[in-house]
């Protein structure tokens, strides 16, 4: 806590402006010096969680919001609140909303001396949201969005993020399974370094580590990226950029932001809540790397949203929390009016190689000369500065930098920060891993049954995936195309072909949390006819579809008939419809192309209720060309209306 060198009354009976000296900054932009900070008599301004399975005999606050030099107004809810015993007569909680001179007061009647500020909710039990809300939208203009702003933002020097790992229980640290694309963190330190670069301008390396978000770790697109610092050997100050557990509870609070923003922040967690290290989501405890999703938003600079579909920023959790892990469109927004969205000309991390302590860094918009590249902090991080090596030219116009590798740097991320200045100046984060290892993980694939498969087949056709780690699968693709699958625990996959568009051996990439991997399965023509119709139902006016394939240059007969009753031709063909060839229509006939399949779509109009349609293949092999033709499945419609 840095000493005031001076102060001025902001309100009544309250000291919350004091003069921030320069002295007192740790390493901060010269900005800052001398700005006035409006603070509460023994803390910064506490931006707090609180969770939804708090009782619901909780008091609500009494919250007002005045401008230095005015006066506290003392409304019925202050009064009612006194009287219900409340322990503060004034209690602050300073928030920045435009320097100099405007704070943030909670006030009660009754006159005691003034105790340390009580945090401030955030993510509170939804029936007493209301008051909070709009005493919240009250620190800056509505904007059109329901996002809201606290005032104030982190400048280039103020993006360092450090855990201090004095987490209780045992379950915030049992996630052991390492993360390539966050290298060299497990347990705790790994969940928040995940909830902090979610807020980044763009995906963190591929995006991967997290089972929970399938479109990527890395959403803002804002002019912001975070750099992590790993470990601190304290809880620091409420300016030491720094996340922590403090014990104790404070009437259902789950964790808090202290901020002046641009001088930094703290946050704590309270140690009466069993914090989950992740990567999955479990039915007990509460989740830590949402929650720290929802604060660092505070140490960005957003307010609570009022949007009701699920944005990080909303001031109330469900369950255990970990749906904050992913920030929606709301708080993208509110992260993009603080930063600005992210600048055609910011700095880019495409890739990385390392050789032996020669880095090679791959990307876009650096400058020619006098590039910082900023790595984490080996062995832990006393301060939060990065490790930088400056001067860095830039080769290829401006998409190649090579470094060496500091012997103080160590796992964590690259940033590169060019030769300008402002948030569109730093490149985003790009996770380093100082002995070259692979950046990505996947599943582990063994084997593919069968080899092939036809490329169209009644019922689906499908093969399966042998291997490890596809418990968490979040995508397959076949031959470019995304495909169906089920999953058998964490050793199987079954998986059914799409409509590819050419025959011979398809790439199948199979997808999970940590990343990509890639086998091979042959694609066949169908041995034997087959027709699949669509839509199983049909209503005059709609359009029936019908898919069928054979070998490649057979000649396909589609034949439909409102008789379900052999059609039998001797030497000529046999099929299960038509009742006699007089009630068979062929609709079309098709040379099946080299893909293996086509199509045939026809506008049903006119058609009676009720009336159902059959349908069924007749084909004239190219490879053996006898008769009798050879028939498919059969396929029937009903027309509803």
């Amino acid at each position: 806590m840095r000493s005031a060198a001076s102060s001025a009354s902001c309100c009544p009976r309250v000291r919350c402006c004091t003069t921030h000296p320069s002295s007192a900054s740790r390493r901060r932009s010269a900005t800052t010096h001398g700005a006035r900070r409006c603070r509460g008599p023994a803390s910064w301004n506490r931006w707090c969680v609180l969770s939804s399975r708090a009782s619901a005999s909780r008091r609500p606050s009494a919250t007002t919001c005045c401008r230095a030099g005015a006066r506290p107004s003392w409304s019925p809810r202050s009064r009612r609140c006194a009287r219900r015993g409340w322990p503060n007569a004034l209690r602050i909680a300073a928030v920045r909303t435009g320097w100099p001179g405007s704070c943030r007061i909670e006030a009660f009647r009754r006159p005691v001396p003034v105790p340390p500020p009580h945090p401030m909710p955030t993510l509170r039990p939804l029936f007493v949201l209301g008051a909070f809300s709009l005493a919240c939208s009250a620190l800056l203009p509505p904007s059109a969005s329901a996002y809201s702003l606290i005032g104030g933002s982190l400048g280039t020097t103020q993006r360092d993020v450090r855990v201090f790992d004095n987490f209780s229980d045992a379950v915030t640290n049992d996630n052991t399974t390492p993360s390539p694309s966050f290298p060299g963190y497990l347990g705790a330190e790994l969940a928040i370094w995940k909830a902090v670069v979610e807020w980044q301008s763009e995906l963190h390396g591929g995006g991967y580590g997290d089972p929970t978000q399938p479109g990527g770790i890395g959403s803002g697109g804002a002019n912001f990226d975070p750099s992590w610092q790993g470990n601190a050997s304290g809880v620091g100050g409420n300016s030491d950029n720094v996340h922590s557990e403090i014990s104790g509870s404070d009437s259902g609070v789950l964790a808090y932001c202290e901020t002046p923003i641009s001088d930094g922040w703290r946050i704590r967690y309270y140690s009466v809540w069993t914090w989950s290290d992740g990567p999955g989501v479990g039915l007990n405890g509460t989740d830590l790397q949402g929650v720290a999703c929802h604060e660092y938003g505070h140490a960005l600079g957003l307010g609570h949203s009022t949007e009701t579909t699920g944005p990080t920023m909303f001031p109330s959790i469900s369950g255990t929390g970990s749906l904050q892990r992913s920030i929606e469109a709301d708080d993208i927004a509110g992260v993009q009016a603080v930063y600005g969205v992210k600048s055609s000309t910011k700095p880019r991390i495409l890739s990385t190689q390392v050789t032996g302590t020669t880095l090679v860094i791959n990307g876009s918009n650096f400058t020619t000369t006098n590039n910082e590249v900023w790595f984490t902090r080996a062995g832990g991080n006393t301060t939060g500065d990065p490790v930088k090596v400056t001067g860095a030219a830039s080769t290829n116009g401006g998409t190649k930098i090579t470094v060496t590798v500091p012997a103080t740097a160590g796992d964590g991320d690259l940033l590169v920060k060019k030769n300008t200045t402002g948030n569109s100046s730093l490149s985003n984060a790009y996770p380093f891993d100082k002995e070259g290892g692979a950046l990505t993980g996947g599943p582990q694939l063994s084997s593919v049954t069968p080899s092939s498969v036809p490329v169209l087949a009644f019922p689906e056709s499908t093969f399966q995936i042998a291997g490890t780690g596809l418990a968490t699968t979040s995508s397959v693709t076949v031959g470019g195309l995304a495909a169906s699958y089920t999953k058998q625990g964490d050793t199987g996959l079954t998986i059914e072909v799409p409509l590819l568009s050419a025959l011979g051996p398809a790439s199948v990439v199979v997808t999970n949390q940590e990343g990509p991997a890639t086998t091979t399965i042959g694609i066949n023509a169908p041995t034997a006819p087959v027709l699949l119709i669509d839509p199983p139902l049909m209503f005059n006016g709609l359009t029936l579809n019908a898919t069928f394939g054979a070998g490649v240059g057979d000649v396909a007969y589609l034949c439909v008939s409102t008789l379900l009753a052999p059609t039998v031709v001797p030497g000529i063909v046999s099929l299960d419809i038509g009742g006699g060839i007089s009630g068979v229509t062929v609709l079309s006939t098709k040379i099946i192309p080299a893909k293996g399949w086509t199509t045939f779509s026809s506008l049903v109009i006119g058609v009676p209720p009720g009336t159902s349609f059959y349908v069924q293949l007749g084909v004239f092999s190219a490879a053996n060309p006898v008769l009798p033709l050879a028939t498919s499945n059969l396929q029937s419609t009903q027309v509803l209306f």
